[in-house]
Formats: C-alpha cells, structure tokens, sequence
C-alpha cells in the first residue's frame, strides 16, 4: 500500500485523484489488523506472545487477506514500547548517544521490532513518554533508521514545545493522521489520538494536549474535504469505556481501534481464555456503538489483550461511497505452541539475530544478577498495589524514607514516604527465594528517582491521601503504598478519617481537623513530586532530588539495610496495617489492627480467587 502522511491540510482532492489514479470510488473489503500496548514483551508473556510467533501469525493473515482480494492495514495502538527488562536492554545499547543520533550505531530492540512488522500507522500512547519527549524522539528516529515508514499519529497533541519531536513532525515522522491507498486504489485515512491525561499519567515535557473529540472532528473533516471517506480512528484513551463515549461526540469515524485498556474482546474461547490465571472476557469482538450522525451510524470498536498475544484482525465491507455494510472478526492468539514461527529477514531486519537472540542474552545476564533473597512472597499484583497495602508496597515505600536518611534532604520534621502503585509494574507475586537485578527492575522499572519534599503540610498529606483513594475499590494508578505513618478511609465516601504517625502521634482527625500543626518531609519518586497521577498538592513543595534511581534505592535497601534478606516478620503477607477501611474517627487500637490485618488477607485472598476462577 501506498502511504501518504499529511503533516499539511492544505492538499486538494484533485491531487490525491491524480497520486492515486483513482477516478470512480468502488465498494471494498478491509482486512484490518491490530494490537496495542505490545509493551516491549519481544519475548513473550506468561507463556503466550513473542516477536517471532507475533509476526509469523500475521504474515500468514495477512497474505491469506491479499490473497483474497481485501485491502490490508496493519496499525499499533499505541503503548509500543515499557520500562523493564527489554526497554532497559534497549537503553544500555543505545548508551549515551545524544537524543535522536544513536551515534554508537545500536538501536532500540522495539525500534528494530516495529519496522521488521511493517505497520501502516503506529499511535503514540502514554507510556511513549515515560523517559521523556528526547527519548521518544530518540526511538522514533532509530525506527527510521531501520526502515521503519509509517508515521507516528496522534491528533490532540501539539509538539512546538519539543524541538526534536517537532523536527520529526516537519519530516513527516509524526502525523495528526496518514493516507493509505489500497490494493483496490481506494484510500483509507487513519487518525491518531492519545488520552487527555497523558501529562498526569507520564512525563511528556513541552508536549501539550488538546481535547480529543474536537482533534478527531477537525481531521475527519480534512480527510474528508481530500476526498477521504473511509477513515478508521487508532486511539489510546486507556480504556475501552473511553472509546464508547468518545463515539457519542464525533462523527465520519467507520472503526475505532482502542487501546490502553487490555481488554479482552473476543467471540469464542481460546488457550489464553481457558488459562485460570487470564483475565476475563470482556465483550464481544467488534463492540458496536453509534457515533453523532443524524443517521446514529453504527462504529465498530476493537481492541486487543496487550504483549503481542494477540492480533486483532476485523474484516469491513464498505459500499462504493464508505458506507461500513458488515463488521466481522475475531482476535488471533499468539501461542507459541501453534503459532507459526517467523524467521530469517523481517522487511530487511533478522528478528531472530538482531532482535530476540541479544535481547535474551542480555536480559538472561541481569537475572543472573542476585542481589538477595525473600522468605516470604512479596505482592506486586496490579490488583493489589493498586488497590490495598501489601508488603512488597511497604517494601518500597521503606526504602525511600532510607535512603533519603543516607543522602539528605531531610529538615529534622517528621519523615514519610509514598509510592504510587501505578509506579509498580510486576504484576505479580514473587515467591520465597532469591531476588535479583531482574526482580527490581521488574518492580520499579521506569526513569524515576527519589525526591524529598520538605514542608507538607497535614491539609496537603490529607489531599493528598483523598486522592490516593478516590478510586477505591478500583485499581488506578494513583493509590499510594506508604512509610512512616498509618491512616484510615471510610468505605462511605472514601473520606480521610485519621491519620497518625509511626511513633503514635495523632496528626490528624475527620472531626478534630489539623491536630499537629507542623510540617513534614515526604519522600516519594520524581514522577509524584512533579505533580503525576493528579499530586497537584507535592509540585510546590521544596524539591531535593537525591540523583538516585527508584528502583536503585530498593536495590541498596535489600543489599545494605537488611543485608540482602526480606524477612516475613518485617514484611508479612497482607501488610501490617498501615492503610485500613474505618467507619468513625477511631485510631484502632491493638485488636483492631488485628482484625484489619485479617479482613486485608481476605479481601487478598478474594482477589486472588477471583483472578484463579477468571
């Protein structure tokens, strides 16, 4: 397919007739092949998944579709690349190269990975700025470098603010959207978008983000005003709720390919279903909702599991003016025991040589790394940090008040810490046994490092902990694991009923307000102190960043401050009672502490059991 980015509106419909020699439109048939949030797991996750296995299922799809007499299209929606084990493999390649050069000749193995696939669009997500707008630039232009054509789309996001996004936005490198003439000479237009809470829930810089709806609306009407009028919207709103309501407020989009959510949408079951510990299905494949045409035309929307286990593959009929006649489809699992392997050159790159050989030597080297050992089984379930205290959460949060103890930074007030589960990124339990280099990473794999912030004030903490959990009982990102003091929550209204200190001071009270009076240090990672996840109240507060890496600060606190053993008498299953639901005023005393301590072990449990019989 030809391709036609439009960084420029100003194209006449004349001129896309004589680029593409297409005179009378004609009724088609799109074979569209999807996924989101590949999240660097080149190698596989939890048994399904793989670059090789990936590719190969969609080389076969996407031939058999060619073979047929379809249109073919292949997008990401966007989440491409993750903080880890890959990305940090990645990272060490790349070196200190400056911004956009990868001036030591190696690539970013997702970079390498996103070209070998061949997309026609690529969507930039959230997690695309995790390490900050000169590493987006950095990757988009190593993807360049190895061949890779499609653009990088998002529509609401304005890049003048960067230099180097917006040098690659001048070359066509990022687009609001993108042109694709298909085999049948008809064209497809593809519009990117990324969610409005990209600068709460990541680090893009000088980027700025408009509303996505008006963005949408204004590129379906350039795409349409080209003569354009079968148009697919890839975005990544977080959520496939997010999309349905997006529908309700735009208009001339034919499919939506959502992504950032993981929702499973299939319409039978598969290994990955029937495997206990998978999530639930989420719907049907496509959902169907009605956008805002007088008419109320139907939208198909897709999306797919994330880490390359599945290809969404969606088949739509279009008349000959672009009206959508009939949706069908399902998702293709990726399981390597069936899935057809990949192998030799990729659109010019050798996956299995340049991509999955080095970068399981070089992951394989940092789990060899031992650093420790653990008796006892720590939580970093996404269900749990983002939702409870457990003891891998008080495990972290521990280390920060540590290390800041071993650096500076501290006023002589009371010292606490806090941790955003969103910042936890295992998702999962690691059992009694060594840890390693590989585990913290694992843990706490993104660019962040630990601040102190002096004078919180306990109106600022008290905000602070309404935003920690206004979700509850969801599991957003925000909910913060903490050291150095304990609180309660009413289950009611999620209200802030009492908090106090480690060494029993009551600094605060639902009915008795302020009972303190003073400030206190807070210790939390760069991401919260800069305002993330909704902190508005911690960017004002005197910053003293201590240079020293999250994860790094766990890694020391393991090796130097337990001397390499995570005991379960320090860190028990289900935590020590540090956040507790209350109804009242009441500080709980010795055996409500018990009693808490025994209904978070249920409630763990019962998430668990959930997770097993999903």
């Amino acid at each position: 397919m030809r391709r036609i980015p439009f960084a420029q509106k100003a194209i006449a419909s004349a001129a896309l007739v004589a680029m593409t020699g297409q005179a009378v439109a004609v009724p088609t048939t799109l074979s569209l092949f999807h996924n989101n949030d590949g999240e660097s797991k080149l190698l596989g996750s939890n048994g399904f998944g793989g670059l090789d296995g990936f590719l190969g299922e969609l080389n076969g799809a996407r031939s058999a579709a060619a073979t047929a007499g379809n249109d073919v299209l292949t997008v990401s929606s966007g989440d491409n690349f993750l903080a880890g084990l890959a990305f940090e493999a990645s990272q060490q390649r790349v070196g200190s190269a400056p911004a956009g050069s990868l001036g030591n000749g190696q690539n970013y193995y997702d970079a390498l990975a996103l070209a070998a696939i061949g997309y026609d669009a690529i969507t930039i997500g959230n997690h695309e700025f995790d390490f900050g707008p000169d590493v987006l630039a950095d990757f988009i232009t190593g993807y360049n470098n190895a061949g890779g054509a499609a653009p990088f789309l998002s529509a609401n996001l304005d890049f003048s603010g960067e230099a180097n996004l917006a040098a690659l936005e001048s070359a066509g490198s990022i687009a609001s959207s993108t042109v694709v003439v298909g085999a049948s000479g008809e064209s497809y237009g593809i519009i990117g978008a990324t969610t409005e809470n990209l600068e709460t829930v990541s680090s893009p810089g000088g980027v700025t983000v408009g509303a996505v709806a008006a963005a949408v609306n204004a590129e379906v009407a350039a795409l349409e005003s080209m003569g354009v009028d079968r148009i697919i919207l890839s975005s990544h709103l977080q959520g496939l709720d997010s999309e349905q309501e997006l529908i309700s407020a735009i208009s001339g989009v034919d499919v939506v390919i959502a992504g950032g959510g993981d929702e499973l949408l299939t319409n039978t079951q598969d290994a990955l279903t029937e495997n206990p510990f998978q999530p639930n299905i989420d719907g049907p494949y496509p959902v169907i909702s009605t956008d805002t045409d007088l008419d109320g035309n139907s939208v198909a929307i897709v999306t797919t599991v994330g880490e390359y286990r599945y290809i969404g593959e969606l088949t739509v009929d279009f008349d000959m003016d672009g009206n959508v006649t009939g949706v069908n489809g399902n998702p293709i699992l990726i399981d390597p025991d069936t899935a057809t392997i990949a192998t030799g050159l990729q659109n010019g790159i050798n996956i299995q040589s340049e991509i999955l050989a080095p970068l399981a030597e070089e992951v394989a080297v940092l789990e060899a790394q031992v650093i420790g050992s653990t008796d006892v089984a720590l939580d970093g379930l996404r269900a749990s940090v983002r939702g409870m205290e457990t003891n891998l959460g008080n495990l972290i949060a521990d280390a920060f008040v540590w290390q800041a103890e071993q650096v500076g930074g501290l006023t002589g007030a009371p010292v606490i810490a806090v941790s955003n589960g969103g910042g936890i990124r295992n998702d999962g339990v690691i059992l009694p046994g060594e840890l390693t280099a590989a585990d913290i990473f694992g843990i706490l794999p993104f660019a962040n490092s630990v601040v102190v912030l002096n004078g919180l004030t306990v109106s600022d903490l008290v905000s602070a902990l309404e935003n920690s959990v206004s979700d509850f009982p969801g599991t957003g990102g925000q909910f913060l694991q903490i050291s150095g003091f304990r609180f309660t929550f009413s289950e009611d209204d999620n209200s802030i009923q009492s908090i106090t200190l480690d060494d029993g001071t009551l600094v605060y009270t639902a009915a008795g307000g302020d009972l303190f009076g003073g400030t206190l240090d807070l210790v939390t990672n760069s991401f919260l102190a800069g305002g993330g996840d909704g902190y508005d109240e911690f960017a004002p507060l005197n910053a003293f960043d201590l240079s020293v890496n999250y994860g790094e600060a766990l890694r020391r606190f393991i090796e130097l401050e337990l001397e390499g053993m995570v005991s379960g008498d320090q860190y028990p299953e289900g935590g020590v009672g540090r956040i507790a639901t209350a109804v009242g005023v009441a500080e709980p005393g010795p055996l409500g502490l018990m009693l808490v301590g025994v209904v978070a072990l249920l409630v763990r449990r019962r998430v668990r059991f959930k997770r097993a019989i999903a």
